[in-house]
């Protein structure tokens, strides 16, 4: 009797022992408010067209979600970790993600109800305390998640954040705003440990994807993969940081230019040469995309100042009907400060500017933006916010000169 008593309080005591090495963390952002917005645009001819547009809708400040993240502690310094992050939609009859489309996510209507998961991030990985770590799966890049930590908006999804241009296409490997690529499927990532007040970290990601049938649009070599290098290094209160991002996307035979075709992987230069819907096929094509950045960010105790500069090249490397090294140059620097005024009340505010240049027929757009916004936090998780964005752009093509400014007040609750 004794010994099964010992028996079981020694399984208890290890099942114990093992349930305090682990912990699963459940965690999410539900962010809702009042949005308007004023469009306008005046075309080379003088026509000037305006639009307008009011209602409530999720993740102007942040973007609501569910998450899931896990480590376990495997003795030794070393752990694994897991992370399976999903989109919520407050603002849609869907209650996350939608139909997808050749591996990207397709605008979803707010009246439909039932859809996929949208898998914003699910990956897993091992750490050594003192070396380093490695994850594998969808996760954030490289140049994404610094510019998140190194920015006075957070990447406020409103217009004047020039460093977060949001608006872009997505590819068949994962997300691309405007401004450069979010996240990556099928990536790996490594990082250093913090050395001497500096710090590594590198990607490597690859979709893979080849179709036998060569003899057909839509066929053939479909491949996409990346890598990324980052460094960040921190003295005092200055932190400076630069990240380099290389991605390439592979048709053998094209694709047919329908919407379904962008949603898997045409860029923004792709998708204003052939007009959606038809039945025409864009070339087989070979596309390059480069995504470079630098930001550093200085504590003044009362405020900290921001600053940045991101350049962005994607070219044609080859083409079966146009010329190869087509390209579309991106660059924009901005600046801005982020502070809290009472313990309650934070503001921010940031100013930049940048320029389009594309070598089809020498177009070329300057832009500039601006941002400011401000919580009052009721608590440690809720927050109201109100913020302003307002960005102009003029260019030498047909659209000639545009301008978008909207703003927003909610309400946002992390847990």
């Amino acid at each position: 009797m004794k010994k099964s008593l010992l028996a079981v309080a020694a399984i208890g005591a290890f099942a114990s022992a093992a349930q305090a090495q682990s912990s699963v963390t459940v965690y999410g952002v539900l962010d809702m408010g009042y949005y308007g917005s004023t469009a306008a645009s005046k075309n080379t001819a003088g026509v000037e067209t305006k639009t307008t547009s009011s209602s409530f809708r999720s993740g102007q400040e942040s973007t609501s979600r569910l998450g899931f993240k896990g480590n376990e502690d495997l003795g030794g310094g070393s752990s694994a970790f897991f992370t399976v992050e999903m989109a919520l939609r407050p603002d849609s009859a869907s209650l996350t993600g939608n139909a997808k489309t050749g591996g990207a996510v397709a605008a979803y209507d707010s009246q439909t109800s039932g859809s996929a998961v949208d898998n914003r991030q699910s990956f897993v990985g091992l750490k050594k305390n003192g070396v380093g770590s490695f994850s594998l799966g969808r996760q954030y890049t490289l140049g994404y998640e610094m510019q998140s930590a190194m920015s006075a908006t957070q990447n406020v999804i409103m217009p004047g954040n020039v460093l977060y241009a949001v608006g872009g296409t997505a590819n068949s490997g994962g997300d691309s705003d405007i401004s450069q690529n979010v996240r990556a499927s099928n990536a790996l990532i490594a990082r250093t440990e913090t050395i001497a007040g500096f710090r590594g970290n590198a990607m490597y990601a690859m979709s893979n994807s080849n179709k036998t049938n060569t003899g057909a649009v839509g066929t053939g070599t479909m491949n996409w993969s990346g890598w990324g290098l980052s460094a960040d290094y921190t003295w005092q209160k200055l932190v400076i940081g630069a990240t380099y991002q290389s991605f390439k996307t592979q048709y053998a035979n094209g694709v047919a230019a329908s919407a379904e075709a962008f949603n898997a992987g045409l860029t923004p230069n792709q998708t204003a040469t052939i007009a959606a819907g038809t039945t025409a096929a864009f070339p087989a094509t070979m596309l390059s995309d480069k995504q470079t950045q630098v930001l550093g960010t200085y504590d003044f105790g009362i405020l900290k100042a921001f600053a940045g500069w991101q350049g962005r090249k994607v070219q044609d490397d080859y083409s079966a009907t146009t010329a190869a090294a087509t390209q579309v140059n991106r660059n924009a620097q901005a600046i801005g400060v982020r502070s809290y005024i009472t313990p309650t009340i934070e503001a921010w505010g940031t100013v930049g500017n940048g320029k389009y240049k594309a070598t089809v027929a020498s177009t070329y757009a300057n832009f500039t933006g601006w941002q400011v916004g401000s919580n009052y936090y009721l608590s440690k998780r809720t927050n109201l916010y109100a913020i302003y964005g307002s960005q102009t752009t003029t260019s030498n093509n047909v659209n000639g000169a545009a301008s978008n400014a909207a703003y927003s007040v909610g309400v946002r609750h992390t847990f």
